[in-house]
């Protein structure tokens, strides 16, 4: 998750990493989103 947060952050969003790191959380979540988009490992918040 490191690595593409930098990746994301270097080629697309120079402004922080907050916002990634929110947006990498709610796409694992099921409730968030219409579907999963990734597979969340760890603690990626429930209900």
């Amino acid at each position: 998750s490191a690595r593409i947060v930098g990746d994301v952050i270097g080629k697309y969003h120079p402004h922080g990493d907050f916002a990634v790191y929110n947006t990498i959380v709610r796409m694992a979540q099921n409730f968030a989103m219409r579907y999963v988009l990734i597979d969340g490992q760890g603690n990626f918040g429930s209900v």
